[in-house]
């Protein structure tokens, strides 16, 4: 019981809303049979359990001013090189 506290204690609230919406959508699927909830339900089921969401955290927020850039571009200037 100690370790099903323990998992839980840690979750955010983004976690528990991609759960919430994750059975809202199972709900939707058992109701209508659109595979589309079905669908919508097993990838944010997925993320709440495993807490994986963007790939390469983009899209994460509150990015530093310090941070640097993970892409630099060069602007481009024709006859320059």
């Amino acid at each position: 019981m100690e370790s099903i506290k323990n998992y839980f204690g840690g979750w955010t609230k983004s976690r528990i809303i991609r759960l919430i919406l994750a059975i809202a959508l199972g709900i939707g699927y058992i109701s209508s049979k659109e595979t589309i909830y079905l669908f919508g339900a097993i990838i944010l089921g997925i993320q709440a359990i495993l807490n994986i969401s963007c790939p390469g955290g983009s899209c994460e927020t509150g990015i530093s001013k310090n941070k640097e850039p993970i892409v630099k571009v060069d602007k481009f200037e024709p006859g320059k090189e």
